[in-house]
């Protein structure tokens, strides 16, 4: 008796195990009644190939009994098959309703890089990525961060007529799983859905739109990067000489590039080979460009610091190669990744602080932040690296979450998107803080500028006194900024005249300051002598003290009534006369060497003759080509009058202040005559 009743037992069991493993393989939609259905039953799964290369495995008439019974949508490492990689297949039958609208089969992502086919009754109807023996791997909604996963799937519509002549169609998949991936990203997935093909393609955009939502944060960032990027190319455009908008403007683009890889794979699938190159690229190219604009805007020197950290970052993204030449696998290449990046992380929060504790007020505001971002980087790097190990624990997938959105309204935000939001502030208050200064100095530097202007206005004398026996002109022509020209024309007791004209080295208030010294200082010295060697002379006494390392030339003559001419020159371009240059006896400039003396030169001019004096803004026009005017076409034209020789110099290209005196001899018209 007992043995018959064990038989019974076992008989009834056996016919519940045949009744749960006949419905397993069997969804039935018609008994469902919903427009969509999601596939929760056991599917048929086998290991390998369909080994006729004629994919017989997806014949709807194929014996698959012999299967495997396991659930598509949890992972295989959980139903016996631990870091399996290759190819493999499901297959599951799905009875249709006698009468329907056009259907349509979702399919989510299968693994991290998987590539697969789907049949519907021995018919192809959709395929994800290349199967061997051409299989390249493609990734299709990576996670930026931990906690962020993004899960769009597939969907295929089901032609009809493949349902056989009971009503039901057999699903299979073509499964195949990059096995560097196999062990490292076996994690659990959606269920596959079938129904209405316009409601599963209403329920897809749903899905656009709520994984449109999780990738908010770097969307908004990327959009910030790509604003920051135009200023940073408008303010370089406006003001060319300073690097650092340049520098920053191309930082802003890598940062843009580097979201825009993130949030573009969570919508179209790419090739992980390439997006794994990009992933080295990136960063490589931003870091150098960020410690460029970081030595520019900090006026760093280039040292053994700098090239340290650029060498230290070659060496990061380098760690990225043996994995995309598919030497070692990505999960066996991480721990290096994450290493090769610290030295760098180091050396680049090592520059500002030094730069911070030398008193730089934009490194300080800098250091928080990137300190904040580098450590960001760091964490999630371990996290990874933890996780990767099969290590991590309630702990770690508790943290992971944590790290993954730390706020979820009004979309999810991750640390790494507060750290680098916290970066682009720092950034951009920098640039405005530095913006507002630099307008600052040109408000006062052009209200120096006026000044000098004014100042130099009042030195350069705006009539030519009338000399008995002489015709004097005078052309004053300012370049852009206040140079140092100056000269004057003073008359003497016993009818003759004395003339001086010089230039100060430097520009804008501190050489209208100069000028202004020396036009009193040799105002004074005429009236107690008219030698010109002595006024030099005193002169240079005068500006020894002041000049700070700068100097004048300057050329002083005294035109007597009998066209008696004395000339003292220190360091000035010598005059001409009668268009030939004169050979005048030259000196040290003024305020180079306090013992210097100076010798006198006589010349005689007669009647009808003329003398030019000249300033270096004559000879020293520059062209559009570069090509200066010169001594010889100065010479040229040096017996023209004042207005046109200062005329041809600044059409030719003026460059600086031009400053032309003639003084030509006249007939002397005594009272007797006139």
């Amino acid at each position: 008796m007992l043995a018959q009743a064990r038989t019974c037992i076992a008989a009834a069991l056996l016919g519940v195990v045949a009744i749960v493993c006949a419905r397993a393989q069997v969804v039935d939609f018609e008994k469902e009644r919903q427009p969509i259905v999601e596939i929760h039953d056991l599917w048929r799964f086998h290991t390998g190939d369909d080994t006729d290369g004629k994919l017989g495995w997806a014949n709807p008439a194929f014996d698959d009994s012999k299967w495997q019974l396991l659930h598509a949508d949890q992972p295989l490492n959980e139903q016996g098959y631990p870091s399996y990689g290759g190819m493999s297949w499901y297959r599951i039958q799905v009875v249709l309703p006698t009468s329907h609208p056009p259907l349509a089969l979702y399919i989510p992502q299968i693994g991290f890089s998987a590539s697969y086919q789907v049949f519907a009754g021995g018919r192809l109807i959709g395929q994800f990525g290349e199967l061997p023996p051409n299989e390249r791997a493609y990734v299709n909604n990576p996670e930026r961060s931990f906690g962020q996963e993004l899960r769009l799937g597939q969907v295929m519509p089901i032609p009809a007529g493949v349902a056989d002549g009971n009503g039901s169609v057999v699903i299979a998949i073509r499964v195949w799983e990059w096995p560097d991936w196999a062990s490292f990203y076996n994690k659990r997935v959606e269920a596959s859905s079938i129904g209405d093909a316009s409601l599963m393609n209403d329920q897809r955009e749903q899905r656009w739109n709520y994984e449109f939502r999780l990738v908010s944060a770097e969307n908004a960032l990327l959009l910030g990067y790509l604003l920051a990027a135009l200023a940073g190319l408008g303010l370089f455009l406006l003001r060319p000489g300073e690097g650092e908008y340049l520098w920053f403007a191309a930082v802003e683009l890598l940062y843009a590039a580097d979201c825009a890889s993130g949030v573009y794979p969570a919508f179209h699938p790419v090739w992980y080979q390439g997006y794994l190159a990009l992933s080295g690229l990136l960063p490589l190219l931003r870091t150098i460009c960020l410690t460029m604009f970081f030595v520019t805007l900090l006026k760093l020197p280039r040292g053994r610091l700098f090239w340290c950290a650029m060498g230290s970052a070659l060496f990061g993204a380098l760690a990225y190669f043996p994995s995309v030449m598919k030497w070692i696998s990505y999960q066996a290449s991480l721990p290096a990744i994450y290493l090769g990046w610290i030295p760098f992380i180091v050396l680049q929060i090592l520059i500002l602080s030094l730069a911070a504790k030398r008193g730089k007020l934009d490194a300080r505001l800098l250091l928080a932040p990137f300190g904040l971002q580098y450590g960001a980087i760091l964490a999630n790097g371990l996290l990874l690296g933890v996780y990767a190990s099969g290590h991590g624990g309630p702990l770690i997938a508790f943290w992971a979450r944590m790290w993954g959105q730390l706020f979820s309204w009004p979309f999810p935000i991750s640390i790494q998107d507060v750290a680098d939001f916290l970066c682009q502030i720092s950034i951009l208050a920098i640039l405005v803080l530095r913006f507002a200064r630099t307008r600052r100095d040109e408000e006062r530097q052009a209200s120096e500028l006026e000044a000098a202007r004014v100042v130099q206005r009042v030195l350069v004398p705006a009539d030519v006194p009338a000399i008995p026996g002489f015709r004097i002109q005078s052309v004053y022509k300012p370049a852009g900024q206040v140079g140092g020209d100056f000269f004057q024309i003073i008359p003497l007791p016993a009818d003759g005249v004395l003339v001086a004209i010089g230039d100060v080295s430097g520009k804008g208030m501190a050489a209208a300051m100069m000028v202004s010294l020396l036009v009193g200082r040799l105002q004074a010295l005429a009236e107690a002598s008219n030698s010109p060697a002595e006024i030099l002379k005193g002169l240079n006494r005068g500006l020894h003290v002041r000049s700070r390392g700068g100097f004048t030339t300057c050329l002083i003559l005294r035109a007597d009534p009998d066209g008696t001419l004395t000339i003292a020159n220190a360091g000035h371009i010598s005059p001409y006369r009668n268009g030939v240059e004169m050979a005048v006896e030259n000196g040290f400039p003024l305020g180079l060497s306090e013992g210097a003396s100076y010798s006198e030169s006589r010349f005689r001019l007669d009647e009808n003759e003329q003398l030019t004096l000249i300033t270096d803004g004559v000879v020293e026009a520059r062209g559009k080509g570069g090509e200066l005017f010169g001594f010889a076409r100065t010479e040229a034209i040096s017996n023209r009058p004042a207005e046109d020789i200062a005329q041809v110099a600044q059409s030719f290209g003026q460059d600086d202040d031009i400053s032309v005196i003639s003084v030509t001899r006249t007939t002397v018209i005594g009272p007797a005559l006139a």
